[in-house]
Order: structure tokens, then sequence, then C-alpha cells
């Protein structure tokens, strides 16, 4: 009896899974559906206006300003924004690790890896720093943040275990720069690990126009990979996410001498399906 219980349970919980991942899903499909009226809106004032113009214009303002209200578009879709970025962890090295996020944003993954990581972070815009701060004073975590932007990072050669950036250098003009600034700081042996959207592996419809999406609002979709190659990078990617339109690239640092250092999985105590703060 006790184990039909237990099994009806099971099943309950797999159900309720489920169900939940359709919804987070269709709710991504409808907020992917507003962002291509607002993306058709804004078609004029692209013809007119450089892709550089719009991240200065709008979005820098728009991160700063009212950085307060960025999550909404977390809870719009259910945490599927976190969820996605989360998926890199399992390329962390072990806890106690030096680590730096370039493009923290509103610090909430920053703020859960602080808990077991030597963590110091990058964001060019002032607001998020400033409300970062505040979510790691609430939880008592440290952190050494800074205002700057990634192709001219503050921090001398070799310096952390990993470097990692989730959804911050499609906003990146000079994306070659950030990334060997990125490996510059990391140490031989340590990971540059960049999650953002794009263009699937199968080149599948529906990835295709969200990445025309984004151009359109002003982001810079491309392919990290050769990137990384031509910064030294012993280079591994993944895509995942819905219609394989997400991707994980990344980049080994060659070790001047020889060790035991492959991709994969890292130990960590970060249960990567588990909750935030």
């Amino acid at each position: 009896m006790i184990l039909g219980e237990k099994r009806d349970m099971s099943l309950s919980w797999r159900t309720t899974w489920e169900h939940r991942e359709a919804l987070s899903l269709s709710v991504l499909v409808g907020v992917a559906l507003t962002l291509t009226v607002i993306g058709l809106f804004l078609m004029a004032l692209r013809r007119r206006t450089k892709r550089e113009e719009i991240q200065r214009r709008i979005w820098r303002r728009f991160y700063d300003r009212l950085s307060f209200w960025y999550d909404a578009v977390d809870w719009l879709t259910l945490g599927t924004t976190h969820r996605l970025r989360r998926h890199m962890l399992h390329h962390l090295p072990p806890p106690g690790a030096r680590l730096l996020e370039v493009g923290f944003g509103t610090g909430r993954l920053h703020v859960e890896l602080a808990r077991c990581y030597r963590m110091a972070g990058l964001d060019l815009a002032f607001g998020m720093v400033k409300l970062t701060r505040i979510h790691l004073s609430r939880l008592s975590r440290r952190s050494h943040l800074c205002q700057g932007d990634m192709t001219r990072m503050p921090w001398r050669d070799n310096t952390f275990d990993a470097v990692f950036s989730t959804f911050a250098l499609s906003a990146v003009p000079d994306a070659q720069r950030a990334i060997e600034e990125m490996a510059r700081v990391t140490r031989p042996g340590g990971r540059v690990i960049i999650t953002d959207a794009g263009e699937a592996p199968d080149g599948n419809l529906a990835a295709h126009l969200l990445a025309k999406l984004w151009e359109f609002l002003g982001d810079y979709m491309r392919d990290e990979t050769p990137i990384m190659h031509a910064a030294g990078l012993d280079v591994h990617s993944e895509a995942f996410g819905p219609w394989n339109c997400i991707h994980t690239v990344v980049g080994l640092k060659p070790n001047a001498r020889p060790a035991a250092q492959t991709f994969g999985p890292s130990p960590s105590n970060i249960d990567r399906h588990s909750g935030g703060w």
C-alpha cells in the first residue's frame, strides 16, 4: 500500500513538473510574440539608427534606470530565463574557486554562487551593481563588484579560475575584444564560459526567427566558437533550450604544464536543478 502511494505521488509530481514546463514554454512563446510586435515597431528606428546606438540610447538606459524591474522578465516566463542561465553551472570548477561573472544583471545567479565561491563581478550598468550589492548584503554574502566595460577589465592577468557570462555578450559590439579580455584574466587551466541566444545548429525556423527578433532589438547574434579559438582557447559548445536557440560555449585556457582537465561536469555542491535565493 505504501509503495503504491509513493508511486502515485511520484507520478503526480512528474505530471505537475511536466505541466509547469509546458506552461513555461507557452508563456515564453507569448513573450516572444510580444517582442516580435515590439521588434516590428522598432524596425523604423532600426533603419535609421545603428545597432550600437540602439544599445547606447535604449538598452543601457533601461538596464541602469529600471534595474529593479528587470527581473519581471523572469517572472513573466515563470523562471525560465533563470533556469537557462543555470544550465552552465556544471561547467564551473569546484566550490571555493575564484569566479568572475561578466554582465551579472540583477545578480540572481551571482548571489546564489557567492554562497560557495569567491566571487567578483563586472557590469556596465551602475543600477545593476547597486541592486546586486543590496541582494548580497541581505544574505550576508560577499563579492567584489565593479562597474565597467568587459572590453577593458580592471583585473590582472591570470586572476580567476573561471570567467563566465550569461546573455550579456550579445549586447557587446566588439565580441572579439571582450573574449580576449575574459581569456586574459583567466588563469591557465581555467575556463571561459559563455551562454547566450543565437541560431540553432540544425537551422530550424523558430530559432532563426527568434535570432532575427533579437537583432531587430539591437543585439548581436553570433557564434562565439571561432572567436574563442582565435583567443587561444580549446572550445566545446552545446545547444539547448526551446528549439535549441540557446547555446553554451566553453573555452579551456591551455596550461603551461600538462594537466588532466577535460570538459564535462565538474564536482560541485550546487544542485543545478534546485531553486535560487
